[in-house]
């Protein structure tokens, strides 16, 4: 019968028929995945689901790898703002943020929250730490390699080293949210990583070197350090939000007005 003629009723069971084979693909790929996010309501967004890990056992980590500015061994996160030489700044909350470049979730929520916490950062009145992880290289191997860009997550965090030497963590941060791929698993190549820092104000000489830091893979090692901690502290999903060492919930972070008054409330007088 040909597919115009269909009755309702067939086009129906066809349609099911494709639900569920598409259903049993994920199943499928989902089966190794340790799957712990879940439903977060957000006020003027649709339901969220945290992005579930795997395990770093496998991973190399270096010794005498080479650190970002400013970067140091005890966390290898990424310390922004005027807040962490503040002369009081003992009292000045830590909020520390784990994320995956090509996390959805991370990318919602840096729509989401992304200015609160930038305004709070300027003004001196959280000590953020962005700490990257790279678990996505492993659930999105197959259409990373497919799509030509392996290894995106960690591509996208030698770069992210690579801003920070160059004064543009912040903006370099916020840009590789804002240009995520639309469809998971197309991942990042070494040109948009470079049309993102220049974006983001690195320029001239100083886009030479973001370039051969990144073309050379300089910060590898930290990366790799990076998830290794990820993994040994057993975080669980990402985005993960502690404040002063208290893991937040999905609705305060993804929540601008909750964030900002978490934050406050930690402020120690």
């Amino acid at each position: 019968m040909p597919q115009e003629n269909m009755s309702a009723k067939a086009a129906k069971a066809a349609a099911a028929a494709a639900r569920q084979e598409a259903a049993a693909i994920e199943q499928k790929r989902q089966r190794k995945i340790r799957i712990i996010g879940g439903l977060v309501v957000v006020a003027v967004m649709a339901a969220l689901i945290a992005i579930p890990v795997l395990s770093n056992k496998d991973a190399v980590v270096p010794t005498d790898a080479a650190l970002p500015t400013g970067v140091t061994s005890d966390t290898y996160g990424v310390k922004v703002g005027p807040a962490w030489t503040a002369t009081d700044a003992d009292k000045i909350p830590v909020l520390q943020l784990w994320e995956d470049f090509q996390c959805p979730a991370c990318a919602r929520f840096e729509e989401a929250s992304g200015a609160a916490i930038q305004g709070l950062i300027d003004a001196g009145k959280v000590r953020v730490e962005y700490r990257p992880t790279i678990f996505l290289d492993k659930n999105l191997l197959s259409s990373n390699t497919a799509a030509g860009n392996p290894n995106s997550s960690q591509r996208a965090t030698m770069a992210f080293g690579c801003a920070v030497d160059a004064g543009a963590a912040e903006k370099f941060h916020a840009g590789v949210f804002s240009n995520q791929p639309a469809e998971e698993g197309t991942g990042f190549s070494n040109d948009t990583l470079v049309s993102i820092a220049e974006s983001s104000g690195i320029t001239g000489a100083e886009l030479d070197t973001f370039t051969e830091c990144l073309t050379s893979e300089k910060y590898a090692g930290w990366v790799a350090n990076s998830y290794d901690a990820f993994d040994s502290e057993g975080v669980s999903s990402t985005p993960t939000g502690l404040l002063d060492g208290t893991e937040l919930s999905g609705e305060v972070l993804f929540d601008p007005a909750q964030l900002t008054a978490a934050i406050e409330a930690a402020t120690k007088s």
